[in-house]
Protein backbone atom coordinates (compact mmCIF):
# COMPACT_ATOMS: atom_id res chain seq x y z
CA UNK A 1 0.00 0.00 0.00
CA UNK A 2 1.38 3.68 -0.43
CA UNK A 3 0.23 6.09 1.40
CA UNK A 4 0.63 8.95 -0.19
CA UNK A 5 -0.87 7.36 -3.45
CA UNK A 6 -3.93 6.52 -1.53
CA UNK A 7 -3.96 10.46 -0.05
CA UNK A 8 -3.61 11.59 -3.55
CA UNK A 9 -6.15 9.62 -4.54
CA UNK A 10 -8.56 10.71 -1.71
CA UNK A 11 -7.93 14.48 -2.12
CA UNK A 12 -9.18 14.41 -5.63
CA UNK A 13 -12.83 13.21 -4.84
CA UNK A 14 -13.26 17.26 -3.61
CA UNK A 15 -11.76 18.54 -6.85
CA UNK A 16 -13.70 18.41 -10.16
CA UNK A 17 -10.81 18.85 -11.95
CA UNK A 18 -8.93 16.02 -10.48
CA UNK A 19 -12.39 13.56 -10.20
CA UNK A 20 -12.72 14.17 -13.81
CA UNK A 21 -9.62 12.53 -14.57
CA UNK A 22 -10.15 9.96 -11.85
CA UNK A 23 -13.34 9.27 -13.53
CA UNK A 24 -12.10 8.99 -17.15
CA UNK A 25 -9.42 6.84 -16.29
CA UNK A 26 -11.92 3.65 -14.35
CA UNK A 27 -9.93 2.84 -12.48
CA UNK A 28 -11.57 -0.24 -10.17
CA UNK A 29 -11.98 0.02 -6.45
CA UNK A 30 -10.54 -3.17 -6.32
CA UNK A 31 -7.06 -1.12 -6.76
CA UNK A 32 -7.20 0.87 -3.38
CA UNK A 33 -5.97 -0.91 -0.68
CA UNK A 34 -7.85 0.19 1.85
CA UNK A 35 -11.28 -2.00 1.24
CA UNK A 36 -13.33 0.61 3.30
CA UNK A 37 -12.92 3.04 0.68
CA UNK A 38 -14.11 1.29 -2.44
CA UNK A 39 -17.76 2.57 -1.61
CA UNK A 40 -16.80 6.19 -1.13
CA UNK A 41 -14.74 6.51 -4.18
CA UNK A 42 -17.46 5.04 -5.93
CA UNK A 43 -19.92 7.57 -4.35
CA UNK A 44 -18.05 10.52 -5.24
CA UNK A 45 -17.33 9.49 -9.04
CA UNK A 46 -21.24 8.73 -9.28
CA UNK A 47 -21.81 12.03 -7.84
CA UNK A 48 -19.69 13.57 -10.54
CA UNK A 49 -21.64 11.75 -13.02
CA UNK A 50 -24.89 12.77 -11.68
CA UNK A 51 -24.05 16.52 -11.76
CA UNK A 52 -23.12 16.48 -15.38
CA UNK A 53 -19.44 16.33 -14.82
CA UNK A 54 -19.32 19.87 -13.55
CA UNK A 55 -18.87 18.94 -9.94
CA UNK A 56 -17.14 17.05 -6.92
CA UNK A 57 -18.43 16.72 -4.04
CA UNK A 58 -17.21 19.11 -0.56
CA UNK A 59 -15.21 18.04 1.60
CA UNK A 60 -18.03 18.62 4.46
CA UNK A 61 -20.40 16.65 1.75
CA UNK A 62 -18.28 13.40 2.35
CA UNK A 63 -17.55 13.22 5.62
CA UNK A 64 -21.54 13.96 6.65
CA UNK A 65 -22.27 11.05 4.22
CA UNK A 66 -18.93 8.74 5.37
CA UNK A 67 -17.71 9.70 8.34
CA UNK A 68 -17.72 6.83 10.45
CA UNK A 69 -16.60 4.77 7.11
CA UNK A 70 -14.05 7.30 7.18
CA UNK A 71 -12.94 7.00 10.86
CA UNK A 72 -13.35 3.10 10.91
CA UNK A 73 -10.23 3.40 7.97
CA UNK A 74 -8.39 5.70 9.51
CA UNK A 75 -8.44 7.99 7.07
CA UNK A 76 -8.44 12.00 7.15
CA UNK A 77 -9.33 13.78 3.37
CA UNK A 78 -6.59 15.75 2.96
CA UNK A 79 -7.13 19.77 2.57
CA UNK A 80 -4.34 20.37 -0.04
CA UNK A 81 -5.36 21.27 -3.69
CA UNK A 82 -4.23 18.48 -5.58
CA UNK A 83 -2.98 18.68 -9.48
CA UNK A 84 -4.30 16.47 -12.32
CA UNK A 85 -0.92 14.84 -12.88
CA UNK A 86 -0.30 13.87 -9.56
CA UNK A 87 -4.34 11.39 -9.47
CA UNK A 88 -2.84 9.71 -12.75
CA UNK A 89 0.44 9.27 -11.42
CA UNK A 90 -1.40 7.96 -8.16
CA UNK A 91 -3.82 5.66 -10.42
CA UNK A 92 -0.54 4.61 -11.93
CA UNK A 93 0.76 3.11 -8.85
CA UNK A 94 -2.36 1.86 -7.45
CA UNK A 95 -2.71 0.00 -10.22
CA UNK A 96 0.92 -1.29 -10.07
CA UNK A 97 0.74 -2.44 -6.99
CA UNK A 98 -2.79 -4.32 -7.43
CA UNK A 99 -0.91 -5.99 -10.45
CA UNK A 100 1.66 -7.39 -8.62
CA UNK A 101 -0.66 -8.73 -5.44
CA UNK A 102 -3.25 -10.09 -7.84
CA UNK A 103 -0.44 -11.85 -10.69
CA UNK A 104 1.52 -13.38 -7.66
CA UNK A 105 -2.03 -14.88 -6.12
CA UNK A 106 -2.82 -16.22 -9.41
CA UNK A 107 0.89 -18.21 -10.23
CA UNK A 108 0.23 -19.61 -6.83
CA UNK A 109 -3.17 -20.80 -7.67
CA UNK A 110 -2.29 -21.91 -11.58
CA UNK A 111 0.79 -23.94 -10.20
CA UNK A 112 -0.99 -26.04 -7.75
CA UNK A 113 -4.04 -27.05 -9.92
CA UNK A 114 -1.36 -27.92 -12.51
CA UNK A 115 0.09 -30.39 -10.36
CA UNK A 116 -2.89 -31.55 -9.08
CA UNK A 117 -4.85 -31.69 -12.24
CA UNK A 118 -4.56 -35.10 -14.34
CA UNK A 119 -2.65 -35.39 -17.55
CA UNK A 120 -5.59 -34.86 -19.52
CA UNK A 121 -6.87 -31.83 -17.24
CA UNK A 122 -3.72 -29.97 -18.13
CA UNK A 123 -4.51 -28.05 -20.87
CA UNK A 124 -7.41 -26.13 -19.68
CA UNK A 125 -5.78 -25.34 -16.98
CA UNK A 126 -3.60 -23.31 -18.68
CA UNK A 127 -6.72 -22.21 -20.85
CA UNK A 128 -8.05 -20.78 -17.22
CA UNK A 129 -4.87 -19.35 -16.40
CA UNK A 130 -4.48 -17.36 -19.78
CA UNK A 131 -8.31 -16.28 -18.82
CA UNK A 132 -7.70 -15.19 -15.56
CA UNK A 133 -4.64 -13.06 -16.66
CA UNK A 134 -6.68 -11.87 -19.09
CA UNK A 135 -9.57 -10.38 -16.89
CA UNK A 136 -6.65 -9.00 -14.38
CA UNK A 137 -5.39 -6.63 -17.48
CA UNK A 138 -8.82 -6.22 -18.30
CA UNK A 139 -8.99 -4.92 -15.11
CA UNK A 140 -6.66 -2.74 -15.06
CA UNK A 141 -6.48 -0.92 -18.63
CA UNK A 142 -7.11 2.88 -18.80
CA UNK A 143 -10.39 3.69 -19.95
CA UNK A 144 -10.39 6.87 -20.60
CA UNK A 145 -10.88 6.59 -24.46
CA UNK A 146 -13.39 3.71 -23.42
CA UNK A 147 -17.31 5.47 -23.15
CA UNK A 148 -20.23 3.02 -22.63
CA UNK A 149 -22.94 3.88 -24.82
CA UNK A 150 -25.36 5.51 -22.36
CA UNK A 151 -22.15 7.53 -19.99
CA UNK A 152 -20.71 8.52 -23.21
CA UNK A 153 -24.49 10.03 -24.59
CA UNK A 154 -24.96 11.76 -21.14
CA UNK A 155 -21.28 12.93 -21.08
CA UNK A 156 -22.29 14.41 -24.66
CA UNK A 157 -25.61 16.21 -22.74
CA UNK A 158 -23.20 17.84 -19.98
CA UNK A 159 -21.14 19.23 -22.67
CA UNK A 160 -23.84 21.05 -24.70
CA UNK A 161 -24.70 21.89 -21.15
CA UNK A 162 -21.57 23.43 -20.51
CA UNK A 163 -21.03 24.91 -23.70
CA UNK A 164 -24.80 26.68 -23.74
CA UNK A 165 -23.75 28.20 -20.58
CA UNK A 166 -21.19 29.98 -21.74
CA UNK A 167 -21.18 30.37 -25.37
CA UNK A 168 -18.32 31.63 -27.72
CA UNK A 169 -16.11 30.09 -24.76
CA UNK A 170 -12.43 29.09 -26.62
CA UNK A 171 -11.74 25.60 -25.79
CA UNK A 172 -7.75 24.29 -26.10
CA UNK A 173 -5.26 26.62 -28.30
CA UNK A 174 -6.65 29.99 -29.66
CA UNK A 175 -5.35 31.08 -32.95
CA UNK A 176 -5.25 34.77 -31.79
CA UNK A 177 -7.40 35.34 -34.74
CA UNK A 178 -11.06 36.60 -33.05
CA UNK A 179 -12.99 35.87 -35.94
CA UNK A 180 -11.17 32.68 -36.79
CA UNK A 181 -11.68 31.55 -32.87
CA UNK A 182 -15.26 32.77 -32.78
CA UNK A 183 -15.84 30.63 -35.19
CA UNK A 184 -13.59 27.30 -34.65
CA UNK A 185 -13.86 27.43 -30.67
CA UNK A 186 -10.43 26.76 -30.31
CA UNK A 187 -8.26 23.86 -31.97
CA UNK A 188 -9.11 20.73 -29.00
CA UNK A 189 -7.11 18.62 -27.33
CA UNK A 190 -5.93 15.71 -29.95
CA UNK A 191 -6.32 18.11 -32.42
CA UNK A 192 -3.88 18.82 -35.34
CA UNK A 193 -4.48 22.45 -37.11
CA UNK A 194 -2.39 22.72 -40.44
CA UNK A 195 -1.66 25.88 -41.41
CA UNK A 196 -0.51 26.43 -45.35
CA UNK A 197 0.75 28.59 -46.83
CA UNK A 198 3.53 29.18 -49.69
CA UNK A 199 7.62 29.40 -49.01
CA UNK A 200 8.33 32.71 -47.67
CA UNK A 201 4.66 33.49 -46.86
CA UNK A 202 4.61 33.90 -43.54
CA UNK A 203 4.05 30.38 -41.54
CA UNK A 204 6.59 30.86 -39.02
CA UNK A 205 5.19 34.24 -38.04
CA UNK A 206 1.97 32.63 -37.45
CA UNK A 207 3.63 30.01 -35.69
CA UNK A 208 5.52 32.61 -33.02
CA UNK A 209 1.71 34.68 -33.15
CA UNK A 210 0.03 31.80 -32.01
CA UNK A 211 2.49 30.66 -29.73
CA UNK A 212 2.43 34.52 -27.71
CA UNK A 213 -1.42 33.99 -27.97
CA UNK A 214 -1.33 31.17 -26.11
CA UNK A 215 1.31 32.36 -23.68
CA UNK A 216 -1.01 35.49 -23.12
CA UNK A 217 -3.78 33.04 -21.87
CA UNK A 218 -1.64 31.68 -19.31
CA UNK A 219 -0.83 27.59 -21.07
CA UNK A 220 2.30 26.57 -21.06
CA UNK A 221 3.41 26.60 -24.96
CA UNK A 222 6.02 24.77 -26.75
CA UNK A 223 7.14 26.29 -30.03
CA UNK A 224 9.61 24.15 -32.37
CA UNK A 225 11.30 25.78 -34.86
CA UNK A 226 12.67 23.32 -37.31
CA UNK A 227 13.64 25.51 -40.11
CA UNK A 228 14.73 29.12 -38.11
CA UNK A 229 17.02 29.44 -35.30
CA UNK A 230 15.38 30.14 -31.94
CA UNK A 231 17.30 33.24 -31.48
CA UNK A 232 15.77 34.43 -34.65
CA UNK A 233 11.97 33.53 -33.50
CA UNK A 234 12.50 35.40 -30.48
CA UNK A 235 13.68 38.50 -32.65
CA UNK A 236 10.18 37.92 -34.49
CA UNK A 237 7.88 37.33 -31.48
CA UNK A 238 9.97 40.96 -29.76
CA UNK A 239 8.61 42.89 -32.89
CA UNK A 240 5.21 41.49 -33.01
CA UNK A 241 4.15 42.35 -29.31
CA UNK A 242 5.31 45.93 -29.51
CA UNK A 243 5.09 46.68 -33.30
CA UNK A 244 8.42 46.93 -34.23
CA UNK A 245 9.71 46.53 -37.60
CA UNK A 246 11.82 43.67 -37.75
CA UNK A 247 13.93 44.59 -40.69
CA UNK A 248 14.77 47.81 -38.71
CA UNK A 249 15.52 45.45 -35.49
CA UNK A 250 17.63 42.89 -37.28
CA UNK A 251 19.87 45.78 -38.63
CA UNK A 252 19.93 47.92 -34.88
CA UNK A 253 18.27 50.95 -36.33
CA UNK A 254 15.27 50.85 -34.49
CA UNK A 255 14.04 54.72 -33.09
CA UNK A 256 14.25 54.78 -28.99
CA UNK A 257 10.74 54.55 -28.85
CA UNK A 258 10.52 51.21 -30.49
CA UNK A 259 13.25 49.41 -28.63
CA UNK A 260 11.65 51.35 -25.34
CA UNK A 261 8.32 49.35 -25.96
CA UNK A 262 10.31 46.13 -25.83
CA UNK A 263 12.01 47.07 -22.56
CA UNK A 264 8.91 48.12 -21.06
CA UNK A 265 7.02 44.97 -22.10
CA UNK A 266 9.83 43.09 -20.78
CA UNK A 267 9.53 44.85 -17.39
CA UNK A 268 5.56 44.81 -17.14
CA UNK A 269 5.43 40.99 -18.04
CA UNK A 270 8.80 39.53 -16.72
CA UNK A 271 7.24 38.48 -13.43
CA UNK A 272 3.32 36.77 -14.40
CA UNK A 273 4.84 34.98 -18.00
CA UNK A 274 7.74 33.50 -16.51
CA UNK A 275 8.53 30.53 -17.95
CA UNK A 276 5.40 29.79 -19.98
CA UNK A 277 6.77 30.05 -23.16
CA UNK A 278 9.53 27.04 -24.64
CA UNK A 279 11.29 28.04 -28.03
CA UNK A 280 13.23 24.76 -29.05
CA UNK A 281 14.96 23.58 -32.38
CA UNK A 282 16.06 20.14 -30.97
CA UNK A 283 18.84 18.24 -32.85
CA UNK A 284 18.88 16.06 -35.91
CA UNK A 285 17.73 12.79 -34.26
CA UNK A 286 15.47 14.30 -31.95
CA UNK A 287 12.84 15.49 -34.45
CA UNK A 288 10.52 11.84 -34.49
CA UNK A 289 6.67 13.20 -33.81
CA UNK A 290 7.50 10.78 -30.35
CA UNK A 291 10.73 12.68 -29.59
CA UNK A 292 8.86 16.25 -30.13
CA UNK A 293 5.51 15.66 -28.41
CA UNK A 294 6.89 14.11 -25.20
CA UNK A 295 9.44 16.59 -25.08
CA UNK A 296 6.93 19.00 -25.14
CA UNK A 297 5.06 17.14 -22.38
CA UNK A 298 7.40 17.23 -20.13
CA UNK A 299 7.75 20.70 -19.80
CA UNK A 300 3.72 20.31 -18.89
CA UNK A 301 2.95 21.91 -22.54
CA UNK A 302 -0.94 22.68 -23.52
CA UNK A 303 0.03 23.63 -26.92
CA UNK A 304 2.42 22.19 -29.45
CA UNK A 305 3.35 24.34 -32.28
CA UNK A 306 5.66 22.65 -34.87
CA UNK A 307 7.21 24.54 -38.15
CA UNK A 308 7.18 22.49 -40.19
CA UNK A 309 6.07 19.46 -41.67
CA UNK A 310 8.53 19.05 -44.03
CA UNK A 311 11.19 19.09 -41.15
CA UNK A 312 9.91 16.36 -38.61
CA UNK A 313 11.69 13.17 -39.40
CA UNK A 314 10.41 9.72 -39.43
CA UNK A 315 11.06 7.31 -36.81
CA UNK A 316 12.44 5.07 -39.32
CA UNK A 317 14.74 6.40 -41.99
CA UNK A 318 14.71 4.63 -45.16
CA UNK A 319 15.40 6.12 -48.48
CA UNK A 320 13.49 4.27 -50.77
CA UNK A 321 10.52 5.14 -48.83
CA UNK A 322 8.00 7.76 -51.16
CA UNK A 323 7.78 11.34 -49.71
CA UNK A 324 4.25 10.68 -50.07
CA UNK A 325 4.22 7.39 -48.45
CA UNK A 326 7.00 9.62 -45.01
CA UNK A 327 4.59 11.82 -44.86
CA UNK A 328 1.67 9.97 -43.83
CA UNK A 329 3.67 7.71 -41.51
CA UNK A 330 4.47 11.37 -39.81
CA UNK A 331 0.93 12.51 -39.48
CA UNK A 332 -0.13 9.11 -38.74
CA UNK A 333 2.60 8.53 -36.01
CA UNK A 334 1.91 12.61 -34.78
CA UNK A 335 -1.75 11.89 -34.57
CA UNK A 336 -2.00 8.62 -32.72
CA UNK A 337 -0.05 10.12 -30.18
CA UNK A 338 -1.44 13.20 -29.42
CA UNK A 339 -5.10 11.38 -29.37
CA UNK A 340 -4.19 8.57 -27.28
CA UNK A 341 -3.36 8.96 -23.54
CA UNK A 342 -4.61 10.91 -20.47
CA UNK A 343 -2.51 13.85 -22.01
CA UNK A 344 -3.57 14.60 -25.10
CA UNK A 345 -2.83 18.40 -26.69
CA UNK A 346 -3.71 20.12 -29.83
CA UNK A 347 -1.06 21.03 -32.36
CA UNK A 348 -0.80 23.78 -34.63
CA UNK A 349 1.59 22.67 -37.74
CA UNK A 350 2.73 24.77 -40.96
CA UNK A 351 3.13 23.13 -44.11
CA UNK A 352 4.19 24.58 -47.15
CA UNK A 353 1.96 24.63 -50.44
CA UNK A 354 4.07 23.64 -53.27
CA UNK A 355 4.83 26.12 -56.37
CA UNK A 356 2.62 23.99 -58.97
CA UNK A 357 -0.20 24.56 -56.21
CA UNK A 358 0.72 28.86 -55.70
CA UNK A 359 0.71 28.87 -59.93
CA UNK A 360 -2.92 27.03 -59.64
CA UNK A 361 -4.33 29.04 -56.88
CA UNK A 362 -3.23 32.39 -58.07
CA UNK A 363 -5.13 31.16 -61.57
CA UNK A 364 -8.22 29.96 -59.75
CA UNK A 365 -8.38 32.87 -56.99
CA UNK A 366 -8.68 30.40 -54.74
CA UNK A 367 -7.15 27.48 -52.61
CA UNK A 368 -7.92 23.93 -52.61
CA UNK A 369 -6.43 21.07 -50.62
CA UNK A 370 -5.16 19.24 -53.42
CA UNK A 371 -2.60 22.54 -53.70
CA UNK A 372 -1.07 21.67 -50.23
CA UNK A 373 2.27 19.72 -50.98
CA UNK A 374 0.96 15.89 -49.70
CA UNK A 375 -2.15 17.10 -49.08
CA UNK A 376 -3.81 13.42 -48.94
CA UNK A 377 -1.97 12.87 -45.57
CA UNK A 378 -2.21 16.26 -44.39
CA UNK A 379 -6.13 16.19 -44.90
CA UNK A 380 -6.69 12.60 -43.49
CA UNK A 381 -4.98 13.40 -40.08
CA UNK A 382 -5.90 16.95 -39.42
CA UNK A 383 -8.84 17.91 -37.76
CA UNK A 384 -8.64 22.11 -39.47
CA UNK A 385 -6.72 22.75 -42.24
CA UNK A 386 -5.92 26.92 -43.42
CA UNK A 387 -4.44 28.11 -46.21
CA UNK A 388 -3.44 31.48 -46.88
CA UNK A 389 -2.85 32.93 -50.30
CA UNK A 390 -1.82 36.47 -51.27
CA UNK A 391 -2.15 38.25 -54.72
CA UNK A 392 0.55 40.74 -55.48
CA UNK A 393 -2.39 43.58 -55.01
CA UNK A 394 -2.54 41.89 -51.77
CA UNK A 395 0.67 42.19 -50.69
CA UNK A 396 1.40 45.54 -51.80
CA UNK A 397 -1.86 46.46 -49.68
CA UNK A 398 -0.81 44.70 -46.68
CA UNK A 399 -3.39 42.30 -46.72
CA UNK A 400 -4.18 38.74 -47.24
CA UNK A 401 -7.32 35.85 -47.84
CA UNK A 402 -7.70 33.06 -44.95
CA UNK A 403 -9.79 29.99 -46.40
CA UNK A 404 -10.38 27.31 -44.40
CA UNK A 405 -10.21 23.94 -46.57
CA UNK A 406 -10.98 21.79 -44.31
CA UNK A 407 -12.76 21.00 -40.99
CA UNK A 408 -14.24 18.17 -38.82
CA UNK A 409 -16.15 20.83 -36.52
CA UNK A 410 -17.09 23.51 -38.13
CA UNK A 411 -18.72 24.82 -41.71
CA UNK A 412 -16.23 26.52 -44.40
CA UNK A 413 -15.52 30.21 -43.98
CA UNK A 414 -12.79 32.56 -45.59
CA UNK A 415 -11.68 35.77 -44.47
CA UNK A 416 -10.04 39.27 -46.25
CA UNK A 417 -7.17 39.42 -43.43
CA UNK A 418 -5.00 42.30 -42.53
CA UNK A 419 -1.91 41.10 -42.75
CA UNK A 420 1.77 42.31 -41.85
CA UNK A 421 3.02 40.25 -39.41
CA UNK A 422 6.40 41.64 -39.32
CA UNK A 423 4.53 44.64 -37.38
CA UNK A 424 2.36 42.19 -35.28
CA UNK A 425 -0.80 42.58 -37.81
CA UNK A 426 -2.33 39.51 -38.20
CA UNK A 427 -6.42 40.09 -38.04
CA UNK A 428 -9.22 39.69 -39.55
CA UNK A 429 -11.30 42.21 -42.06
CA UNK A 430 -14.32 40.14 -42.55
CA UNK A 431 -15.74 37.50 -44.29
CA UNK A 432 -15.57 37.29 -48.33
CA UNK A 433 -16.87 34.40 -50.69
CA UNK A 434 -14.42 33.05 -52.81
Amino acid sequence: MSTHAEATLYASLTDVDALEQLADTGLTTECIPTEGMHDVVAYAVEYFHRSGRTKAPSRELLIEQWGKRLEQCQITLPDDDVQVDEVWAAVEYLRSQYVLAESQRVQRDIAVEIAQAESHERVEAVHKAAASFHRLSMSVRDRSAEVEGITGLRDSLARYDQRAAAPKVITGMSLGILAVDEHCLGIHDGEICTWASQAKGGKSWTATHVAHTEWKRGRVTVLYTLENSVQMSYDRLACQICCVDYREYQKGTCSPEEVDRVREWLTTNETNLQDGLHILSPDSGRRTPAALVRQAQSYGAKSIIIDQLSHIEHPSPDPRRAQHQKIAEIMAELSTIITTGHNQVPVFLNAQINREGVAAASKAGRLELQHLAESAAIERYSSWVFGLLRSETEIAAGMATLQMLASRRMDLKNWRMAWEPWYGTQHSLGEVTL
